[in-house]
């Protein structure tokens, strides 16, 4: 055991690095964790129906709230100079470094807070690119950014990004296959057999910690109990539909954790294929009539889902006509999800905010993760051995500073998944991406985003796919849309990874260190960075920033990540 009086620096965390570095983690399917509130429209059909809806924006950042100041700020940071500020955490996190890439810990201008709806349409940030003087995200249509001609870091490879919004991977890739598009982040499913031959030496494929699934709002037991849940996850054949459906790409999920992040191969009977287990299992629990099942628009799960309830049909009997699929574009789906209004088992996918197997658990599945926390556990899941399974794994890492001693906690939490039958994993992504001529040193980061920055173009503009965002605010930006627009791009955080090593660095921040074991941190930022409007980013900006996210009062998708600092309850007292 390492001693609490030693100096933890970010160096000792690399090791966690290298389990990523060449997975170049997350997925087109994620990160679908929101808490956005609201009335949704949703389009309702029969399993075999075509589905439409009505498109929709969802954010909850408002238009007049009140600016940072010292009486709503975390107790748990201090500013020491215009550099350097300190983060005190409720409990020791060894891991807390290598959670700094993400939107939450991004620093923002004053001018955020004089009007955050204004703000959300073209974010001020500190990255290689801005909006164009006077521009704006134009919703469902494009979002055009050029080079920031101050910025700090490495300078981008080209003059800017087109962001060219639409819902449809199919019709995206038909664009990119006209040329109309420069790169295409996603291929969908159906070209896959063909997108080596439609885009020669331009097609590439790279591992990813995304993990596509379907959960049960524990509200719904009533309906769906144990039995059921267990047959019917034992009912879908994942490699079936690994194979025909998403032609071999990816592998089938038999662990709620990807394997390179230490999921493990055989944890849980009912996330695997028993078609005769399955049907005495639901002959046993009795029939459920009807129910529905839901899915988001715009993301070709379709396809998938009617699989799955064809081998729910031909394995334990369900008329396939029985079930009613549910949709509703992006931004609305979420807020079903957030609202508890799922009648029955729901897509999501996740990709990894940081790399760490907690990092699959914790946020979709702990009791205080739910969205009315700020948090992404949709199916509401309540299991305090599991709660505290976690609990344990995060003080035995905090103990030592070695990750590997939380990993039995872990498992033993997944294990209490398991047994619960509350989520159905099927299918670990991987990132599938082409580009078209005239742009080459196209790649994807630890985010499946796309590292724009590194492209070059001939014509100086990389033009690429996007569904419309729910919010470009970045203590409410949570999902892949939003994530793309802002990491490296808009914004540079703490730290960053290299989207062609996968590798995590030190980005706006000179250093981040411990001596206590990692319950206070001391963050060094670099000389001379600045916002897009010319204010210098300084300690302050990053202290009223975090302070913002966590204020629960504004909603923010985020605000769950600012739970571990010290002083969250107390700022949300009132």
């Amino acid at each position: 055991m390492q001693s609490h009086s030693m100096r933890w620096r970010f160096v000792l965390l690399l090791a966690v690095f290298a389990l990523v570095a060449a997975a170049c983690g997350g997925s087109d399917d994620a990160t679908d964790e929101t808490t956005t509130t609201g009335a949704a429209e949703t389009t309702t059909t029969a399993a075999t129906g075509e589905t439409t809806a009505p498109d929709a924006t969802t954010t909850t950042v408002a238009e007049e709230v009140e600016a940072p100041t010292a009486e709503n700020q975390l107790s748990g940071l201090t500013v020491v100079d215009d550099k350097t500020f300190t983060v005190e955490l409720t409990t020791a996190d060894p891991e807390f470094p290598i959670q700094l890439a993400y939107t939450a810990y991004f620093a923002l201008p004053s001018v955020a807070y004089d009007n955050t709806l204004g703000y959300n349409k073209a974010p001020i940030g500190n990255g290689p690119y801005m909006f164009p003087e006077g521009g704006e995200w134009e919703q469902d249509v494009a979002i055009d950014l050029v080079t920031y001609a101050d910025y700090a870091g490495p300078a981008p490879a080209n003059d800017g990004i087109n962001f060219v919004i639409s819902p449809d991977p199919k019709t995206n890739y038909l664009e990119a296959q006209a040329g109309n598009l420069d790169v295409l982040s996603a291929v969908d499913p159906e070209f896959l057999a063909s997108a080596p031959t439609d885009f020669p030496d331009r097609f590439a494929q790279s591992p990813s910690t995304g993990i596509l699934y379907m959960a049960f709002p524990e509200y719904m037991d009533d309906t769906f109990t144990l039995e059921h849940r267990q047959a019917l996850s034992m009912a879908i054949d994942r490699e079936l539909i690994i194979e025909k459906i998403f032609n071999n790409s990816g592998t089938a999920a038999h662990s709620a954790i990807p394997s390179n992040l230490g999921g493990r191969d055989d944890v849980c009977e009912s996330w695997n294929y028993n078609p005769d287990a399955a049907k005495a299992l639901w002959d046993a629990a009795g029939p459920i009539d009807a129910f529905d099942v839901w899915f988001n628009q715009g993301g070709g799960h379709e396809t998938w889902i009617e699989a799955a309830v064809n081998m729910w049909d031909n394995t334990l009997g369900i008329d396939s006509g029985s079930i009613t699929f549910q949709t509703a574009e992006w931004a609305d789906y979420l807020d079903h999800a957030d609202n508890g209004e799922f009648t029955g088992p729901f897509r999501l996918g996740w990709g990894m905010d940081y790399p760490s197997p907690l990092n699959f658990l914790e946020p979709l599945y702990a009791s205080y993760m739910t969205a009315a926390d700020g948090g992404s556990n949709a199916s509401e899941y309540n299991s305090p051995q599991f709660d505290a399974a976690l609990a344990e794994g995060k003080a035995a890492v905090a103990a030592s500073g070695n990750l590997a001693d939380g990993i039995p906690f872990y498992e033993a939490a997944e294990d209490i998944l398991c047994e619960d039958a509350r989520t159905m994993p099927i299918r670990f992504s991987l990132n599938q991406f082409a580009w078209n001529e005239g742009v080459d040193n196209v790649f994807m980061d630890a985010y499946s985003n796309v590292g724009f920055s590194l492209i070059t173009a001939d014509d100086g503009i990389v033009s690429s796919d996007l569904t419309n965002p729910a919010s470009l605010f970045p203590m409410d930006a949570n999902e892949s849309e939003g994530t793309q627009v802002l990491m490296g791009n808009l914004f540079t955080g703490l730290v960053q990874f290299d989207a062609q090593t996968g590798e995590q660095y030190m980005a706006n921040a000179e250093s981040i260190t411990s001596e206590d074991g990692g319950l206070t941190w001391t963050v060094v930022l670099r000389d001379g960075w600045t916002f897009h409007n010319g204010e210098p980013v300084t300690a302050q900006s990053y202290v009223d920033a975090w302070s913002f996210g966590a204020r629960s009062e504004l909603g923010f998708q985020n605000n769950g990540f600012y739970k571990k600092f010290v002083g969250y309850e107390e700022l949300n007292a009132g």
